[in-house]
């Protein structure tokens, strides 16, 4: 869909003397502790997806003030008068303001972990892990969700080409695709019926 530089790929290497002290082990054989720094790549990744759907909200809130027009049937002058159009914007901002909240929750949990160092147990780094699903997956479908929306307050002709308003779902969407939100809500689902852990990995 256009965007670059998004770091995607994978490294071979051939013929590399690794000595056993120097490998890691499994996930947690050196405590829980020193599996947070995914989680801390996971979070800057999560408020990204939420600053692009900030970004399509203020800037469709922008457009519909200054450029909509209000739907023949609205009965009303302005694009700001618009029954339905004043309903999207009041759910896209409410939606958001939830996922945002949803987002320091999962920080605030991840803080606490990182304070407790050696210390954390590996049930409750399995607790921030399922707090960071939880976030990242209503942050993706969140941001989505306002990313196709804000044209339902914008009109027919913020779909032109020289706006660009499509760069806001095009980024969102291939960005959120390098971690698949099925396998986030499979994890919360996996935790809560069965009380599993996701694994420690690069995503979890």
């Amino acid at each position: 869909m256009g965007q670059r530089r998004t770091a995607s790929g994978s490294y071979t290497f051939h013929d590399v003397l690794v000595k056993p002290e120097e490998v890691l082990g499994p996930p947690l054989a050196n405590g829980a502790s020193t599996t947070l720094k995914s989680l801390i790549a996971l979070l800057g990744q999560t408020f990204v997806y939420l600053g692009i759907a900030e970004g399509a909200l203020e800037a469709a809130k922008r457009y519909t003030t200054t450029s909509a027009r209000a739907w023949i049937a609205s009965d009303v002058e302005t694009a700001t008068q618009d029954p339905f159009i004043l309903l999207c914007y009041g759910q896209m901002w409410a939606e958001l303001q939830a996922a945002i909240a949803l987002a320091h929750q999962a920080a605030e949990a991840l803080q606490a972990g990182w304070e407790k160092g050696t210390d954390l147990m590996a049930e409750e780094r399995g607790e921030i892990a399922i707090a960071m699903a939880s976030a990242r997956a209503i942050a993706i479908q969140t941001g989505l969700k306002i990313t196709t929306h804000i044209f339902d307050g914008m009109g027919a002709r913020a779909t032109a080409a020289n706006y660009g308003f499509d760069r806001y779902w095009r980024d969102l969407r291939t960005f959120s695709l390098h971690d698949p939100i099925d396998y986030k809500f499979k994890d919360i689902g996996n935790w809560m019926l069965n009380q599993q852990y996701p694994t420690p990995s690069q995503y979890s």
